[in-house]
Formats: structure tokens, sequence, C-alpha cells
């Protein structure tokens, strides 16, 4: 299984949502993302209505072995973004995996 090209994927969301206008495809799509990545660090989450939560989370420090050296380090803790699927989405994907 292959991902979707970037170029593919901006196509196929101007031919679902009605747009004709790529750039304005394009547009649209890198302000999501901005504007997701500014609610996280301002609000540690950011709910999509019908689709998820954008949650920022802080990973706990942990021990870790250095392969290239053999000894077992200390790793700091690090933030992390995780996403909760929505239920509406997980029972659409259940319903078509049948």
């Amino acid at each position: 299984m292959r991902s979707i090209k970037s170029e593919e994927f901006f196509k196929q969301v101007a031919v679902n949502s009605g747009i004709v206008d790529l750039q304005t495809v394009k547009n649209i799509y890198y302000g999501l993302v901005r504007t997701i990545s500014k609610e996280l660090k301002e609000k540690q989450i950011v709910n999509l209505p019908d689709w998820g939560k954008f949650l920022l989370m802080t990973r706990k420090s942990r021990k870790a072995l250095n392969v290239s050296t053999g000894n077992v380090e200390i790793l700091p803790p690090k933030p992390e973004v995780r996403f909760k699927t929505d239920h509406k989405v997980k029972k659409y994907f259940h319903e078509w995996a049948k």
C-alpha cells in the first residue's frame, strides 16, 4: 500500500469540496495546519468536529539503551502530539470493514 502524493491529495480535496482553484485548496490546508499548531501550543487540545482531537502530551523521561555504546541512558521528557479519533469515524470504518 502506498500513500497518496501531496498533489493528488490536493486535487482530490478540490474535487470533493467543489473548489476549482487548487491554490485556494492549498491555502486552506496550510492555514488549517498553522491554526492547529498554534492552538496546540496555547491550549494543548484541538477538537475537529466529527473527526477527532489533537492532544499535546508530554512523554515521561525513560531509560533507553544506546546501541552504539551499550550504555543505558535516561531520555528527557519531550512533547508529542497524539490524535484521538471521534466515535463517528470509528463507527464508519468498522462498518466499512465488514
